[in-house]
């Protein structure tokens, strides 16, 4: 056994301490034992720590119901035996009573070593119980504290997943009533059982890692927060974001809306702005009036901008309602083709337009994302090329593989922007002049495409010295997640 045992021995007889301790050293304990006989010495050495006191009824200068009062008056769970010669069943008795743990004669020790090993037991129980509850009073008290200090929910489990704390907040939330503590969580929260929720929790238990929860509760509040480890378990702090997710909603909703207003205004103003086109033509070939000739071009220009605006807002709301269709796709070919189509565009012609691509970079996303994407990228070069006539205005087009992707840039030596406007570039109908002409929708519409796709986009720029815009396309078959 090899235990080591401290006892401290109230004994006035050397040969009966010696045959003490031989008798527990031969039950394998390793005994570090000390011979008192007085009460001095016992309040002395109680200031020791001892794991028994064994006391012989009836000393000189000391007996075992004084002894046991010291010693029970210095430390309460500290096992106390009295083992004597000769006492009577009444002074056992109430020797007990007092608080010894029990009793035996000097000339039948058989039961001591059995005493010894249970009351060793019983105390080191009754020291882990007190731990324990000064732990839970300690923790009580902070979450007394922690849990009046805030507004929040607040509930705190131990290990077994029972509740040890409940806020006013969370038992007025959740109608809790006051006999909660105790009770386990998913009795409160049946609703939880198998799901996202108590898998959170066992996952905070597991790898003492906070987690973030969010959840509907009585079919009509909704409430988030957070999952916290706490030495005694796990601790839940949520709060009520009901009025939050209706606004949410009432906002995707009225969002909703306006976009099928936009698509409808957009869609049914085309045809109107067709025959007014039409109607321009017919002008243009039947009246030769040189000053109404002139009125026709203002008119002609004022539908033609009015005609791209309605195809631009067409072109967004179908980004934004529309799914992605991804296929193999040669970026290559895609930026040649838009170059193509921008070749009548006015200031086209005052723009070189120069392309660093490799024929073989393909990605899986969508065609006419992409296509948008790049095709308001190069009417944005164009538009606010540089107006100093001794230099030429350029666009250079390059592109690179990267990790799960493309990387695309579309640099140009323009009028550049500013650093205090640069965050304001992609909001919609944002214009970087009262001058400027066109609808501010071409950046804000390379936003929508590019987060549609699930990629990201950058610019650097200083004024004077043209825009650096850089996107990541990410390839969705080697990401499927993002479609």
């Amino acid at each position: 056994m090899n235990e080591e045992l401290k006892i401290l021995v109230i004994e006035d007889s050397v040969d009966d301490f010696d045959l003490l301790v031989r008798e527990i050293r031969r039950a394998g304990y390793n005994v570090l034992a000390e011979r008192i006989e007085t009460a001095e010495e016992l309040e002395k050495n109680l200031a020791r720590h001892w794991d028994l006191v064994i006391s012989d009824n009836r000393l000189p200068r000391l007996n075992a119901p004084t002894a046991l009062k010291l010693t029970r008056s210095f430390d309460q769970n500290i096992p106390f035996f009295i083992v004597s010669g000769t006492i009577g069943e009444e002074a056992a008795v109430e020797a007990m009573r007092a608080g010894a743990n029990d009793y035996m004669l000097k000339g039948n020790l058989k039961r001591l070593i059995p005493a010894i090993a249970r009351e060793l037991k019983e105390a080191n129980n009754r020291q882990r119980r007190k731990a324990a509850e000064q732990k839970l009073a300690k923790s009580q008290k902070m979450y007394q504290f922690l849990s009046g200090s805030i507004e929040d929910a607040f509930i705190a489990l131990d290990h077994s997943l029972n509740i040890i704390h409940c806020n006013g907040a969370a038992k007025k939330e959740f109608n809790v009533k006051n006999d909660v503590l105790g009770a386990a969580i998913l009795s409160l929260f049946p609703e939880w059982r198998d799901t996202r929720i108590e898998k959170k929790i066992r996952s905070v238990q597991k790898n003492s890692k906070s987690e973030h929860i969010s959840f509907e509760y009585d079919g009509r509040e909704y409430f988030e927060g957070s999952i916290y480890p706490t030495e005694e378990g796990v601790s839940i702090i949520v709060r009520k974001i009901t009025e939050q997710k209706q606004a949410e909603e009432n906002l995707r909703k009225i969002n909703t809306e306006l976009e099928t207003l936009m698509y409808r205004i957009s869609h049914d103003l085309k045809g109107p702005v067709a025959s007014i086109l039409g109607l321009i033509n017919i002008g243009y070939m039947d009246f030769h009036d040189e000053e109404f000739r002139n009125y026709l071009g203002m008119l002609d220009k004022s539908a033609f901008q009015l005609k791209k605006t309605l195809d631009e807002l067409l072109n967004l709301t179908r980004i934004k309602q529309g799914q992605i269709v991804p296929e193999e796709v040669f970026v290559s070919e895609i930026i040649s083709d838009v170059s193509e189509g921008l070749k009548y565009n006015e200031g086209f012609s005052k723009v070189e337009i120069m392309m660093n691509l490799n024929s073989e970079h393909r990605v899986c996303n969508d065609r006419r994302l992409l296509s948008s994407i790049f095709q308001n990228l190069l009417e944005n070069a164009i538009k606010y090329r540089s107006t100093d006539r001794n230099r030429k205005s350029w666009v250079m087009v390059s592109a690179n593989k990267v990790k799960g992707g493309l990387r695309v840039q579309v640099q140009d030596n323009g009028e550049g922007i500013s650093s205090k406007l640069q965050e304001k570039v992609f909001d919609m109908f944002y214009r970087a002049n009262e001058y400027s002409s066109g609808s501010g929708l071409g950046l804000y519409i390379v936003k929508n495409a590019v987060e549609k796709i699930k990629g990201s986009i950058t610019l650097e720029s200083k004024k004077g010295e043209g825009c650096r815009f850089e996107v990541t396309i990410p390839d969705l078959e080697q990401n499927p997640s993002t479609e």
